[in-house]
């Protein structure tokens, strides 16, 4: 059904080609061109200039030659916004253009040192906006400044955010986790490019299984959304939402190589490569990456991970536009056993966690992996219609595919007989259209419809010597949705008031299931309800006071995640018994959520304040449970799945950055989180009281600081730091200590050729040593890694 479906759309797309394919003459179009140069007056090379089409959301980018000049032309006439960047520097404020065919105007773009690290986003309103209209709270994290760390891994760069919690169960590739203020894993989205980003065969049906394996391959950028997101991004954007952007390419050839190794038998090569070209008509990107982690911890926990990234862009005609993105990896992961409570401790209360007294920790086990890759690509045609009405058709695609394998080898009481597999193999597939409309100078209104299909394939699989005994289980599902969204964006009082308003309507549909294996399946040839529909409305506002500075910001919405397929129809196989646990009568997760701040800038932008307090009610989740004696469950489980009420979380985030000169930058936050499940999640025997719900820091600090020593020298350090926290083992309350982890840097950097220049650098992490756990797994001791990088 759904291939039928997909060649409508490709047809549907290629007749709207056709239609809109009019002849372009020179005099319809614009040229735009200028210079880029500091506050000295001196020009600028390589600086990045961007211009942001305010109706259709395209982004054409280029880069300034060695004279600062740059020229963008065949534009389309419209409404931009034009951005300019340079390490250490930005525009004090991106320049709103209106474009008519035939003109060719000139400007001068003068950069200076600025704590405001883009000045215009796309992910707060699934659009471009300026920095003073964005009317939530936004943090944009620079991935050259991140790698200029040492850091070469998502979940690292976003770790030193206000109101993230990352967790990383081990060294570089493992298990990662990302919570945004307070709530649970499930609770993020992940996008790619503005689409989302999950692994249909996860229990959960997020993207989990694969954060570990997100690293900086070719992203210029990743925009971290907090507060409720699923108006604009439909399920899992609970709490808020991760957007990885792909480099968008253009401007003169530009790449670089970059080869690190080190510590925990660790070598990673990076090269990347952008270019455009036919008047910057083409544009391109393409990054490939190769990660070897051999040893790992104690000689446990080795990876492997190749991963490609890239982006194509072509104007067809100066108001038509096809882009293509693509993200790619392939890796292996060598598990352990999880953690487990010591025999000889004392399970009430709220246990300590010490090592080998109170717990076991993670051991390595030599014969259990995951083997996996995915591939996310994502298709787009763009049109602008006039100077305000633009319409997007899109297409994009996530396929995963994971191997879990164990057999009887390693420690633990829970390994299996013979060796097993289970493999999972997923894919989202989602067709999305859209049209914008400018209704004046003021309002932009936005709808669109949306299609997606899950897939979910489970194969369980053992070794059984004895054939008539050999398991073979397979779970083949799938759920579609259809969704119809709407958006209005006010700005009003000389742009001072900013307004914005959407609101998604979503309604799923399951298959019947097919199962093979384990006798007749409970799902089988039942009647499946119908799944209730979720809406979901969001508002946000922000006032900019000009004369002090001041961005004043409040935002509120309702949010919604919809069940897996795992959740509907998922069980457990455990030495060739099949134990039922899905439920496909289950409703959405929804909550509510609240927040208000301000920005605060000063001494002309070279310092930036952000402070916001933020409520989340997860007025409906989905829990797990054990069914009391004497329960009749219509699929004849005995535990599952089952609505319940969630909990809550609130907070503060202060965050704090001061750029005073183009080589010197301090980034510094704190973050308090009292966040509390409706249903505990532990087993204590004696605690009454409401417990921190897991792995959930209360009081988070983190550091970054940088600083250029003259033409050659750099030197930066992170730290980050925690109070304890609490994490289930087995059920139990244990109590770990929080991170107190510090990395140092050092590069030194020199010119070979007028074109071509080196940079040999070494970061150490962990730098004070700490024996940190994270849900009960070993993380890398002290550890470092040096490094080469040739950039052109």
């Amino acid at each position: 059904m759904f291939s039928n479906r997909f060649r409508s759309f490709l047809f549907c797309s290629a007749l709207l080609l056709s239609l809109h394919c009019d002849a372009y003459a020179a005099s319809d179009t614009a040229t735009l061109s200028g210079t880029v140069t500091d506050s000295s007056g001196a020009a600028i090379a390589g600086a990045d200039i961007d211009l942001h089409s305010i109706a259709g959301s395209v982004l054409s980018s280029i880069r300034s030659d060695a004279g600062g000049y740059f020229s963008f032309r065949g534009i389309a006439p419209g409404k931009y916004l034009l951005d300019a960047s340079a390490p250490g520097l930005s525009l004090q404020k991106p320049q709103a253009l209106t474009l008519t065919g035939g003109e060719n105007p000139k400007v001068s773009l003068r950069l200076i040192v600025s704590a405001v690290k883009a000045q215009v986003s796309v992910t707060a309103a699934d659009a471009p906006q300026s920095v003073d209209q964005i009317s939530k709270q936004l943090d944009v994290v620079n991935v050259s400044e991140a790698e200029r760390r040492g850091i070469f891994a998502v979940s690292d760069a976003i770790r030193f955010v206000p109101g993230l919690r990352v967790s990383t169960r081990g060294g570089p590739g493992a298990f990662t986790t990302i919570q945004t203020r307070g709530l649970r894993v499930t609770d993020t989205a992940i996008l790619i490019d503005g689409f989302p980003f999950r692994d249909p065969t996860s229990v959960q049906n997020e993207a989990s299984a694969y954060i570990g394996d997100l690293l900086l391959v070719d992203s210029s950028r990743i925009e971290v959304l907090q507060g409720s997101g699923s108006s604009l991004y439909g399920s899992n954007a609970m709490s808020g939402a991760v957007n990885i952007i792909t480099d968008p390419g253009g401007g003169p050839l530009h790449g670089d190589l970059d080869l690190q190794g080190g510590g925990l038998g660790l070598f990673r090569g990076v090269a990347r490569v952008a270019s455009g070209v036919l008047d910057n008509k083409l544009t391109y990107s393409a990054g490939l990456s190769r990660l070897n982690v051999i040893r790992g911890i104690d000689d446990a926990g080795a990876a492997r991970d190749w991963s490609g990234q890239g982006a194509v862009s072509y104007a067809l005609k100066p108001n038509m536009r096809l882009m293509a993105d693509i993200f790619a990896n392939a890796g292996f992961l060598q598990e352990n056993v999880s953690p487990a409570p010591s025999p000889a401790a004392s399970l009430l209360g709220i246990i300590p966690a010490i090592p080998l007294t109170t717990f076991v920790p993670s051991l390595g086990d030599p014969d259990a992996g995951r083997y996996s890759h995915f591939i996310n690509s994502l298709f787009r045609f763009q049109h602008e219609i006039t100077s305000r009405f633009s319409y997007r058709i899109a297409y994009g695609m996530v396929d995963t595919v994971r191997d879990n394998t164990d057999g009887p080898g390693g420690p633990g009481l829970f390994q299996p007989l013979f060796n097993t597999s289970d493999r999972y193999a997923g894919r989202i597939d989602t067709a999305q259209a859209r049209a914008n409309y400018l209704l004046g100078s003021h309002q932009t209104l936005t709808a669109g419809y949306e299609f997606q299909q899950e897939h979910y394939l489970n194969t369980s699989t053992d070794e059984n010597p004895d054939p008539v005994q050999r398991a073979f289980y397979r779970t083949d599902a799938r759920q579609r949705t259809n969704a119809a969204f709407a958006q209005d964006e006010l700005r009003l009082i000389g742009n001072r008031l900013n307004i914005l308003l959407s609101a998604r309507f979503t309604q799923a549909s399951l298959d019947q299931p097919a199962f093979i294996g384990g006798g007749l399946s409970p799902y089988a040839g039942s009647r499946l309800p119908k799944p209730p529909p979720a809406y979901t409305g969001d508002a946000s506002i922000a006032y900019f006071l000009r004369r002090s500075s001041t961005k004043l910001r409040a935002h509120a919405g309702n949010s919604f995640r919809l069940p897996s397929l795992y959740e509907r129809f998922g069980g457990f196989l455990f030495q060739g018994f099949d134990f039922a646990y899905g439920d496909p009568r289950l409703s959405p997760e929804r909550a509510v959520s609240i927040d208000f701040g301000f920005d605060q800038y000063a001494f002309h932008e070279h310092v930036k304040i952000s402070g916001s307090y933020f409520y989340s009610h997860l007025q409906q989740v989905i829990g797990f449970l054990d069914f009391p004696p004497g329960y009749v469950d219509p699929y004849g489980r005995t535990a599952g799945y089952y609505n319940t009420a969630g909990g809550i979380a609130r907070g503060v985030e202060l965050s704090g950055e001061f750029r005073p000169a183009a080589g010197t930058s301090v980034f510094a936050s704190y973050t308090y989180t009292n966040a509390q499940d409706r249903t505990s999640q532990y087993f204590t025997g004696t605690v009454s009281a409401p417990l921190q719900s897991p792995r959930i820091l209360s009081n988070y600090a983190t550091l970054i600081a940088m600083q250029q020593l003259g033409a050659h020298v750099d030197l930066a350090l992170d730290f980050d730091a925690g109070s304890d926290y609490l994490y289930p083992l087995y059920g139990y309350a244990y109590r770990f200590p929080g991170p107190r982890q510090l990395g140092l840097s050092a590069g030194y950097s020199l010119h070979l050729t007028e074109r071509i220049a080196t940079r040999v650098y070494a970061r150490v992490s962990n730098a004070l040593g700490q024996s940190y756990f994270e849900d009960g797994f070993r993380t890398p001791p002290r550890w470092a890694v040096g490094g080469i990088r040739f950039s052109f």
